[in-house]
């Protein structure tokens, strides 16, 4: 079941033992370099929308407008979970980042992602296309075994993916009004 980094915030996070609603999904927090989570960061319900996180390990289940802890004992404040502190700590933001193929070749940015919810796994990445690669398509979807590396700022891909039907699913350009 995949969900986009943009409909997170619709994602309510519950306990299973104490039987609530204890947040919003703000983030699966995806470990760079296998794309699998280390762990989630949510918004705590009841107003004071406080920034908490919890490991993967500690999520039992997801469903389409929900994922499940285990209970409240695994969630801490984003320092107090090393793990994911020390993912947190590397500052990566995949939406907003620069995408590039393996020659350095711009292929846009990044302005969305889906996440498998039930394996916690980075799935696709969606680019809004750069100038050049506008010409052949404005958005492309890159799925995870075409992603090849995440860092601050920048993820590369393989280079290709836009010839190669079946390995990413490219968006027809805007049809342009005549002048």
């Amino acid at each position: 079941m995949q969900k986009l980094f943009s409909e997170f915030n619709k994602i309510l996070v519950v306990s299973k033992q104490e039987k609530a609603a204890i947040g919003f999904l703000r983030d699966v927090i995806l470990n760079p370099d296998d794309g699998k989570a280390v762990g989630i960061s949510f918004a705590t319900a009841g107003g004071d929308n406080k920034i908490m996180v919890a490991s993967a390990s500690s999520v039992v289940g997801a469903g389409l407008n929900f994922i499940m802890l285990r209970d409240t004992e695994a969630v801490g404040l984003p320092d107090e979970i090393i793990r994911v502190k020390e993912v947190m700590d590397k500052g990566i933001e995949i939406v907003g980042s620069k995408v590039v193929d393996e020659d350095g070749r711009n292929m846009g940015k990044a302005n969305n992602y889906s996440v498998n919810l039930k394996t916690l796994k980075l799935e696709r990445l969606y680019v809004l296309c750069s100038n050049i690669v506008k010409l052949i398509a404005k958005e492309i979807i890159i799925p995870e075994e075409d992603i090849i590396k995440i860092e601050k700022g920048k993820i590369t891909v393989r280079s290709g993916v836009i010839k190669e039907s079946k390995s990413v699913n490219v968006l027809a350009k805007e049809p342009q009004a005549n002048s």
